[in-house]
This record gives structure tokens, sequence and C-alpha cells, in this order.
């Protein structure tokens, strides 16, 4: 069995803390390591093979994410955001252009499963034969935050679809915990089944299936559906197999409060906090101190770019706010304070409106393009490692407490050629300093 990882959502109902460059299977929420991560090791050990689909935005993160893991062929680069539906359509021709019609189990990136689901994913194979198989989780509590699934008639191991349920209101949901089961988002498919499925009920994407590049090639063409609404709900071999272990998804604040550890008083903690007659919370801080003083049932969280206070049963309606922010055109909706690019990575430490200042770390034999800005000026200090940097005609290398000064429209590129990390002080200024005043000339990653 393959197992699919798809790695391309957003999240945002977890902002501050999750960005659309940055969003939430890249966070450690649980513990060190990035849900993702996490993903990827739980499979790893159970799958033949693992694939992981993100966007062309999110690969290089990836990439260096899962470098020990996953290797960059394996890797699919989805040329823009088109939802599930699209995303596994792609992922299944790869799959079956790879390594023949093999099952695939779906995993999202940004969910907590014990070991033992992986037992109820082998024993449900048998069923991918004819069926389109997808996992329901037995209901814990009348969640309004899930889709349901009713099941029908027996199928073996699993159940005939009756019906998929949309998320329900909290009346509706008290009736839906006694005989229906949530929908979690997993699926396991048979390659040469699924396609046959998409020419019967999704024919937009259907059309472009012939093979693998001639569909990433048609990618921006297909319609931004999910794989419930293109195939699942029209499907008559839709299946589902009951799940009963330990499940969570991360899809809101209040999803992050419950599987974090509690205090005594109920509250949940990452980061530095002073807690005075406070209960029920969870208070996430990245880098500051944040003291609390007589307040309940609230969510705190501080990415020092950006302040969420919310009430927590008002948890997913944070998306709210991102949406605002988007129309606004406001950065803290797409990037955070740290950028991950090809070369390395960025962190903004200060901006005025004349001036920016970032610590940068260029991994090693990487380098930016070759490049220019018109409208201002850039200042290197090395802080760690040596630098190979290109400036008009010449060439030198920068060492530890050494600097070099690039004026306003000089062709320049920098370049670790050592071992180790690269670790630069950069200061700009100018009359414009946006990330959008770059001339490129020539680049490893085809940006130019």
């Amino acid at each position: 069995m393959i197992t699919l990882i798809l790695a391309g959502g957003s999240g945002t109902r977890l902002w501050p803390l999750s960005r659309k460059l940055h969003p939430k299977q890249f966070l450690a929420l649980n513990g060190d390591k990035s849900l993702l991560r996490q993903t990827v090791e739980r499979a790893k050990e159970h799958a033949e093979k693992i694939v992981v689909a993100t966007n062309k935005e999110q690969y290089f993160y990836v990439r260096d994410e899962l470098s020990d893991f996953v290797s960059e062929d394996n890797i699919i680069q989805e040329p823009s955001r088109r939802n599930t539906a699209p995303a596994i359509a792609l992922a299944s021709l790869f799959i079956k252009e790879h390594y023949g019609n093999e099952n695939f189990l779906v995993l999202p990136s940004d969910q907590v499963l014990s070991e033992n689901f992986f037992e109820t994913a082998k024993k449900a194979e048998p069923l991918a034969k004819e069926h389109l198989v997808t996992f329901g989780i037995e209901p814990r509590n009348p969640a309004t935050g899930y889709g349901y699934i009713k099941p029908g008639e027996p199928l073996g191991y699993g159940n005939k679809v009756e019906r998929f349920i949309e998320k329900p209101s909290s009346e509706k949901a008290e009736q839906l915990i006694k005989d229906c089961l949530w929908n979690s988002g997993i699926f396991l498919f048979s390659p040469s089944l699924l396609a046959r499925e998409f020419e019967l009920y999704s024919p937009e994407i259907a059309s472009h299936m012939q093979n693998y590049e001639g569909l990433l090639n048609s990618y921006n063409k297909l319609p931004d559906i999910s794989i419930d609404y293109a195939i699942m709900e029209k499907s008559s071999r839709s299946a589902v197999v009951p799940y009963s272990g330990e499940w969570q998804d991360i899809g809101s604040w209040k999803s992050v409060y419950a599987l974090m550890q509690k205090d005594e008083n109920g509250n949940a903690v990452k980061g530095e906090a002073m807690l005075y007659d406070t209960s029920s919370s969870l208070i996430y801080s990245n880098n500051r101190l944040i003291a609390c003083l007589g307040i309940e049932n609230l969510v705190i969280a501080d990415t020092g770019d950006a302040l969420l206070v919310a009430k927590k049963d008002r948890a997913e309606d944070v998306k709210i706010i991102t949406e605002e922010l988007l129309v606004r055109g406001r950065d803290e909706a797409i990037i955070h304070t740290t950028v991950h690019r090809p070369w390395g990575y960025y962190t903004l430490l200060e901006e005025g409106s004349r001036y920016k200042v970032k610590r940068l770390c260029i991994y090693p034999d990487k380098s930016i393009s070759l490049q220019r800005h018109h409208h201002r000026a850039e200042h290197w200090i090395v802080v760690k490692g040596t630098a190979r940097v290109v400036k008009g005609g010449d060439e030198v290398f920068i060492h530890e407490n050494e600097s070099i000064y690039i004026p306003k429209s000089t062709m320049h590129r920098l370049e670790n050629p050592g071992k180790v990390d690269l670790h630069l002080i950069e200061t700009q200024t100018g009359e414009y300093i946006k990330e959008d005043d770059i001339e490129r000339f020539e680049d490893d990653y085809g940006r130019c």
C-alpha cells in the first residue's frame, strides 16, 4: 500500500500561527516535530512508499522538512491550489505510472492518529478493489466542525455509504451522533477504479487525465473542488470503514486546546505565561511572556507580529479575520516573520518606512539568484560561516564579523560555499523595500 500525504492546505482557523505560506501542517503544536513530520513518521512504518502532494509555494519547505524520509522525486508540486479532487487525481496518475495499480491511502498532513489506524487501513484493502473507501470516526461528542457519514448496508469490513451530511447545527449534531460517523477526510483508493469514477462523475477533471504530465500541464484549468463533492457524494461505490481509535483533526484553536496537556485549572500553555485566577484557556506564545489575570475560556495566541484574543467557543470563526486581512492586503495573512526560500530562510527582525532588518540563513552549497534591486541598498554582516559574494564584476569572500555593502541597482549574488549553514544580518535601506523589488538574471530554482 502506498501512502499519499496531502500537504498543501492553508489552515486559516489557526491564525496567527498558521499563514498562507506557512500553514498549520508545518507547525509543532504537540511536541517538537511538525504535524507533517509526525504524519510521515507514522506512515513510514506501514507504507511501501510515501508520496507527498504540495503546492509550489510550499515545495521547498516540504523538501527540507522531509529530506531524510521522502525523496524529491516523490514530492508532487501542484502548479496552483485546486483543492483535494485535482490533487488526488494528479497523485493517482503519478502512483500508477511509478508503482502500478497499487492501492494508496490518502492522509491529510494535519491530523493526529494512533498507530492502530494503519491496521484498520490494511484490513480495508480488499474493500478498495471495488469501492472508494473513506474512514469514519466514531463520534465522541456532537461536534459541529465536522461533516458526518451515515453508514448503510454492510460490505464485509465496512458499509456502503448511505449519505454524506454537511457540518450540522448543534441540534442536528445531537441526533447524528446516534447512528453516524465523523467524516475524517482519509481515503483508500485503487488508481484504476478512481479513474473510472472520475470519468463518470467529474468529466471536467477526467478529460485531462490521460497521463501525469498531461494533467500537470492542464492543472490550472481544473475546477477548485474537493474529492467529496467531485466523486464521493455522487458515486454508488462509496464505502465507509469505522475507526474508533485516537484521531484529532487540528482544524481550529479549540482542537489545539483539546490536544494539549492542561494544568489543574484546565489551562493549556505553550511558551512563557504567568497565570492568575485564569481557567480553561489556551495561551500560546512564540517568544514573549504573556500574563493573564481573571480570565476564562479564552484563546490567546501571540506570534510577535500579530496577537489573537478570542473566546474559545468562537475558535471556528477565526477565518473571518484572515479573510479580512487578505482583503486589506496585509502580509500577516500570508507570511510569518520567518519565510522559507529554496536556498534557506529569513526572519524579519525589524521594519520601518525606509528600512528592514532580516536574519538570513543560507544552506550549504545554496545561493540566492543573481539579481539587483532598483529602490534599495543592502548591507550584509556575516554572523556564522563564510559567504561568497558577487558584487558587480567582483567576487569576494566574507567571513565571520566581516561585512559588505551592495548599492542600489548593483548586480549581486550571495552563496554559501561551506559545509555549515551561513547566517547573516541583512539591513535594507531605500524608498521602497517590498519583496517585489527584485530583477533576477540567473536562478538555480527556475524563478527567472
